[in-house]
């Protein structure tokens, strides 16, 4: 490496390193004490907006996010019923950022003025600006659109990506995906490719609706929540249609009031309506029901139903809620990978009282493993908020093949 590009390299590593949102990613929680329906919505609202011009991502914490020093959290608050939005001096030393919003300061417009500027605090004002003409470049626009309303300037919006460029790599880049899983999906075993072929979401990317009255929920927050675990661990990325519709013939998952209590298994074509409830909300104690049901639209099998379980755990048929017994059964032996060992921590793992329909506390359990010293499997079962190595590996693997051709059409 020449002299030059080591010193510009090391400038910019000391750069991103100090005050940046990880990884491009800014959890924000909304008081709804200070701001109604409508104003919670125009705030979310915005945010959506502002993804799609800059790498950085908003995600709406769920209300039990533990917020640090190292996983901060933005609080968009209105404390003082401040009706102007004067300008703001945010404190990035701390696990909560406030980030005040004035009444009169609820539009798209304001609203994004407001964030460049927490995002701008984000970078270190006393260090000098990152001069690499190909990364600024990297963001020039080609060609202005004047047909599409931006809610930022072009310099706000090249500025703020090119110096999320490295922290926002875990989105924009996804290294969850190597070389080796893209390889890897050229290994598949026929039987393998034969089983998957249909349940796997073209490009990679799940398409879903949420009904409007529940936009706002903390269920939804939490669903989301689990979806952004998954975004910053794989390949695979889930894309809200903007129609409110349920009627409108589309291919996507519709989270409502009303529908199924378990989505499809994987891809399927047309509308399928899931209530949000059952997909964010599973048994007491399964912290992991979220993304174990996420998982099961992409197509993904419980570990715990793999062919060869019974090696590692037990059904209790007679505790499994009636009418439910066929989503214990087990995946045939081509669903799954020689490379994916059994993982009892796996997010997609049942826990001890999955579907329990007639437990008590002398006999709790529908899955039980066969050997567990001192409960530890049976402790570890369905309690992840994020995926195991083994989950995305999986993940990746599967959807390698989906994810390049996504990628190379960017390109």
């Amino acid at each position: 490496m020449n002299r030059p590009l080591r010193v510009i390299l090391l400038l910019v590593i000391k750069y991103v390193h100090c005050r940046l949102w990880p990884k491009g990613v800014v959890h924000y929680a909304i008081n709804k004490k200070d701001y109604d329906i409508h104003s919670q919505d125009v705030i979310i609202s915005t945010f959506t907006q502002l993804q799609k011009e800059i790498c950085v991502k908003f995600f709406n914490s769920p209300a039990n996010y533990t917020a640090s020093e190292q996983d901060k959290i933005l609080y968009v608050n209105n404390p003082y019923k401040s009706k102007n939005c004067p300008p703001k001096h945010y404190d990035y030393s701390k696990a909560i950022v406030e980030m005040p919003i004035g009444y009169k300061c609820i539009d798209e417009k304001e609203i994004s003025r407001i964030v460049v500027d927490m995002l701008r605090a984000s970078i270190e004002p006393s260090d000098s600006p990152i001069n690499s003409y190909d990364l600024i470049k990297k963001f020039q626009e080609k060609k202005e659109d004047h047909t599409r309303l931006s809610l930022l300037t072009p310099a706000d919006r090249n500025y703020i990506n090119a110096h999320y460029h490295f922290e926002c790599g875990a989105l924009s880049q996804r290294p969850g995906l190597t070389s080796q899983d893209f390889g890897a999906s050229l290994h598949l075993t026929r039987a393998n490719l034969e089983y998957y072929e249909n349940k796997l979401w073209p490009l990679g990317i799940v398409m879903y609706g949420i009904e409007g009255q529940l936009r706002n929920k903390p269920m939804f927050a939490f669903l989301k929540h689990a979806m952004a675990s998954i975004e910053l661990s794989t390949c695979v990325l889930f894309q809200e249609d903007s129609s409110d519709d349920v009627l409108t013939p589309r291919n996507l998952v519709w989270f409502g009031s009303e529908g199924e209590d378990m989505p499809n298994l994987g891809f399927m074509t047309g509308n399928q309506t899931v209530r949000l409830e059952s997909m964010s909300q599973g048994a007491p104690g399964h912290t992991a029901h979220a993304l174990n049901m996420l998982t099961r639209v992409l197509g993904v099998p419980m570990m715990s139903n793999r062919f060869d379980r019974d090696n590692y755990v037990a059904i209790n048929w007679k505790r499994v809620e009636k009418g439910k017994e066929h989503y214990l059964e087990k995946a045939p032996m081509s669903a799954w990978l020689q490379q994916i060992p059994y993982d009892f921590t796996s997010a997609t793992h049942a826990p001890a009282n999955y579907l329990c329909g007639s437990c008590t506390e002398t006999s709790p359990y529908t899955v039980e493993p066969v050997q567990d010293h001192l409960w530890q499997k049976t402790l570890s079962m369905g309690h992840r908020t994020d995926l195991s190595d083994s989950d995305r590996h999986l993940i990746n693997i599967l959807y390698g093949r989906e994810c390049q051709i996504r990628f190379l059409s960017k390109h």
